[in-house]
């Protein structure tokens, strides 16, 4: 069977239908500090989350380093700078980028280790040390800081995987599930199913990966679009079944799965779903 394969031309391609998407683009293109990461995530195919088993992000989620370490929250918020803050290339885009360099979901190690080699090291590692270094010279401590950055990062990562997990389960189903991070981090699409564009928000949808503030909602983005998308916003309650990663259980799966078949959505064809693990 055939790997599943997601472009940046299909996510362009489906969300032209609005003007305000287009705009968005344009900007996001044309914007210096994005210069380095645009041409990657043009070129970006996503084949590991359109093809990856529960199996699979269950087994990463069992051998991952635990991405928080003996970082405590209440220390991070009070250094709101790195609390919230969001590289130029977003976090979906490299972990997606990583995840295809490896050809698999990374573990938090495996992750961070390519973060800081040559190949990515600009695009996070780098930011992260200069965003450090300005709280330190604002009087914060380095610890402190270090310690802000890592949760900051580290709910990235377990957000990314997380929402692995519901788009294998959600492909489990025999829903047609497909994202890019292309859409995620500009249209704040976490994936879609046919015409329904779907906003995840797991354990609190206010918060977007350790983030505080609210995040944006896709129908407001893609108001204009003709015609019109429809947009389930879907907030999974997580669980603690599988060690020290959190994720959505099942009858909260089955729940989502019975709210896109009552939007119209049709299941796909065994042989879209069921793709060899990477």
């Amino acid at each position: 069977m055939s790997v599943v394969r997601v472009s940046s031309e299909d996510a362009i391609a489906r969300f032209a239908r609005s003007e305000k998407a287009c705009g968005t683009l344009r900007r996001w293109k044309s914007d210096p500090r994005r210069s380095r990461v645009v041409p990657l995530v043009l070129a970006h195919q996503n084949t590991v989350l359109a093809s990856v088993t529960p199996d699979d992000v269950k087994e990463v989620a069992v051998s991952t380093e635990h991405a928080l370490g003996a970082v405590r929250k209440r220390d991070v918020i009070r250094i709101p700078r790195i609390r919230d803050w969001n590289p130029d290339a977003a976090f979906t885009h490299v972990l997606s980028f990583i995840a295809e360099d490896l050809g698999r979901l990374p573990t938090y190690q495996a992750f961070r280790n390519a973060a800081e080699g040559l190949r990515f090291r600009q695009m996070l590692w780098e930011p992260a040390q200069m965003e450090i270094e300005y709280v330190v010279d604002q009087g914060v401590g380095r610890q402190q800081a270090r310690d802000a950055m890592r949760w900051r990062i580290g709910n990235a990562y377990y957000s990314f995987l997380r929402e692995a997990y519901v788009i294998a389960e959600l492909r489990s189903r025999r829903l047609d599930v497909r994202s890019h991070p292309l859409a995620d981090a500009l249209f704040h699409v976490d994936c879609w199913v046919g015409d329904v564009n779907i906003e995840l928000y797991i354990g609190n949808r206010h918060f977007r990966a350790g983030g505080i503030g609210r995040k944006t909602a896709s129908s407001e983005l893609l108001s204009d679009a003709e015609p019109q998308f429809r947009t389930l916003q879907v907030e999974l309650p997580v669980s603690r079944e599988f060690g020290r990663v959190h994720f959505p259980d099942n009858a909260a799966l089955d729940r989502v799965a019975m709210q896109l078949r009552g939007e119209g959505v049709i299941d796909a064809p065994s042989n879209c779903i069921r793709s060899p693990s990477l």
